[in-house]
């Protein structure tokens, strides 16, 4: 006994370590076999063939068995029996010829429809000259009689002194007057409700209640004391109720 423990005591760790190693070894072992099943289970999953799935019954069908439909044979001869054949008697509506049916003309047709809308009275120049002065509008211009900056409501156009001047509009003359500023002015509507101011016409031809057409001659071409600083003109003013209108608009 006493010699066993001095064997222990001398070879006690050794045999510890000795232990150890064996253990160590014997879980080494374990590991490697399991491993090594692991990969033998796998590889054997992926070399073996699976199996693919049944296929599915298919319906056959007997030839025999499907109804096959048949065109019906009809013979010629009663085939052209059953066409319809032409009427004899031309219809109602028009005459049978040989590239068809011909109707007769209908009155509406032939009618006219009215013109949607009258035409614009026919206007002209009171004189054939230039354009002087332009219609302003809301615009002022420089007055070089009255030295001013003023609207200039018509439209003047040059001509000699004593030429003839003419309507620019067929209408009524609803006034002859003498006006300071304007001098002598003849007024004509027209039948749009237009009101044509010819200033400067002298020696006036027609009066108040006349009915004139477009170029009759009005008178001759006087002064015109607002703007006799310019050379010698015709002054056109056109109002719409009391609103001045630009006459080159409205000349045609």
């Amino acid at each position: 006994m006493e010699q066993i423990k001095k064997f222990l005591r001398s070879r006690g760790f050794t045999l510890a370590l000795l232990a150890c190693l064996v253990a160590a070894a014997a879980a080494g072992v374990w590991a490697v076999r399991t491993v090594r099943d692991e990969l033998k289970k796998s590889y054997d999953d992926l070399t073996t063939p699976q199996e693919e799935p049944a296929p599915e019954p298919q319906l056959t069908l007997d030839p025999q068995e499907d109804d096959v439909w048949q065109q019906p044979v009809t013979d010629a001869a009663e085939s052209a029996a059953n066409v319809p054949k032409p009427a004899s008697s031309a219809s109602s509506s028009g005459a049978q010829s040989g590239s068809g049916l011909v109707h007769e003309p209908s009155a509406l047709q032939g009618a006219s429809s009215p013109a949607s809308s009258s035409a614009a009275p026919v206007s002209t120049q009171p004189v054939s000259g230039r354009v002087l002065n332009a219609y302003s509008g809301d615009e002022l211009v420089y007055s070089s009689t009255l030295g001013d900056w003023r609207t200039h409501n018509g439209v003047d156009y040059a001509c000699a002194q004593d030429a003839q001047v003419c309507a620019p509009a067929a209408g009524k003359v609803t006034a002859v007057d003498t006006d300071s500023r304007w001098g002598s002015v003849v007024c004509i509507e027209d039948s749009a409700g237009h009101l044509w101011r010819v200033c400067g016409t002298a020696d006036p031809t027609v009066q108040t209640g006349d009915e004139v057409s477009v170029g009759q001659i009005l008178g001759r071409a006087g002064s015109i004391p607002n703007e006799c600083a310019e050379e010698t003109h015709i002054h056109l003013e056109v109002l719409q109720g009391e609103q001045y209108l630009d006459p080159a608009k409205l000349l045609n």
